[in-house]
């Protein structure tokens, strides 16, 4: 598939895990970089230009598949590397990581502004391929990572609810807001997980996390967290891709894990995953498929998985309405899938 080339069906006859637009993300990038407007009619993905000289966001729309540049980052004298782009509560900004700088985009006035910086190693030691902005679901609440090694929650107009200095910790690998927005969690090193309540701003869990095959002489701990709708436990990845699996807040054991149906020697491959928006069914993201598990459980649902062609699917977001969830990869492949019955 070429820039520019777009696949449009009738949503009207458009069945459950069929493609309701397929498109590629722009200047040949990957499409790890995008997020599905709440109400689930435009993508925005962010691309990374030509030897990282630059960086565009688009919005395509999901009904037309017309496609539009909103925002230019210029060349550096760095490279610049635009790792996120996630629309906030109403759809009408976006906020995006580049490098180690958080900026919010208004859609309407094409202005960003800042909202957390830092220059990596200079400034914070954090690695803004891991350290990376996120909401709680209803996108009042954004993670951000600022100068001085700062871990930060910010309420919708941008005051601090929660200020972390993690210098004395090791390097920060993945984090997550909990749905609610209460909990704050943080992955440090290979395995260690920290969980702070924001508005109290005590730590509230401390855990090891319960993997069972040890990958650190190869550097591989927890890749990415999050939580599940109850909070009472968290998701994650590690080790080669692996994954997803819970632990226990409370306890901090394992809950349940996916085998590899082939190997013993590690879990089924995860590259991303997301949560639908009732919570019941996780989408996980293999390598051109998503398949859908019980959240619970993880046991898999009783339907073939989908079929993306989007390489390494390493981003999976549902609409909030459930009706669709887009995937992106590493192949730079968008697919917007059909997630409800369209009644």
């Amino acid at each position: 598939m070429h820039d520019g080339f777009v696949l449009l069906r009738d949503l009207a006859k458009v069945a459950f895990g069929e493609p309701v637009l397929v498109c590629a993300a722009p200047n040949r990038c990957s499409s790890k970089a995008l997020d599905l407007h709440p109400e689930g009619h435009t993508v925005v993905v962010g691309t990374t230009l030509k030897e990282a000289n630059g960086a565009e966001i688009h919005l395509i729309d999901v009904r037309t598949g017309i496609r539009q540049l909103v925002h230019t980052e210029p060349p550096d004298t760095q490279q610049t590397f635009l790792h996120t782009v996630r629309f906030d509560a109403d759809g009408q900004g976006v906020v995006y990581a580049l490098n180690g700088h958080t900026r919010h985009l208004d859609l309407d006035t094409r202005t960003s502004r800042t909202l957390a910086s830092y220059e990596q190693y200079q400034t914070a030691n954090f690695n803004p391929f891991c350290a990376q902005p996120s909401w709680d679901r209803a996108r009042r609440r954004l993670l951000v990572f600022d100068t001085g090694n700062r871990v930060r929650v910010l309420d919708g107009a941008g005051k601090p609810l929660l200020d972390l200095d993690v210098t004395q910790r090791p390097e920060c690998r993945a984090s997550a807001l909990s749905p609610s927005g209460r909990l704050l969690a943080l992955a440090f090193g290979m395995r260690d997980i920290e969980v702070w309540d924001v508005d109290s701003g005590l730590q509230v869990h401390r855990h090891r996390f319960p993997f069972p095959f040890d990958r650190s002489s190869a550097g591989c701990g927890v890749d990415s967290i999050g939580f599940d709708p109850t909070e009472q436990s968290l998701i994650a990845n590690g080790g080669f891709a692996e994954g997803p699996c819970s632990m226990a807040l409370d306890t901090g054991k394992l809950e349940w894990a996916v085998p590899d149906p082939h190997r013993t020697d590690r879990w089924e491959t995860c590259y991303g995953w997301g949560f639908s928006p009732d919570g019941s069914q996780l989408a996980v993201g293999d390598r051109g498929t998503v398949c859908l598990r019980d959240a619970a459980t993880g046991a898999k649902a009783p339907v073939q998985p989908f079929h993306t062609g989007t390489g390494r699917t390493y981003r999976v977001v549902f609409s909030d309405t459930g009706d669709f969830f887009v995937c992106g990869g590493d192949n730079g492949s968008i697919v917007v899938l059909r997630a409800g019955d369209g009644t």
